[in-house]
């Protein structure tokens, strides 16, 4: 019976060790400060400022969020 209960114990304990393990992730976040976008361009702003997009985006949400 004592064996039973140190291999029951022995499986609980390394399925707790290999569940931290597998769910470990090494943390590699970047903080900014906000409202300073340091990434790449955006290449959706150039096509916001030709073509009439902004307008168009403009009148988009005016037709869907009037309480706003």
């Amino acid at each position: 019976m004592k064996i039973i209960r140190s291999a029951g114990i022995g499986i609980i304990a390394g399925l707790i060790a290999s569940v931290a393990v597998g769910c470990y992730r090494s943390p590699n976040t970047t903080w900014y400060e906000p409202h300073d976008y340091k990434g790449a361009d955006d290449p959706l702003l150039s096509k916001l400022e030709q073509g009439g997009l902004h307008a168009q985006l403009d009148e988009r949400v005016r037709a869907v969020q009037t309480d706003r």
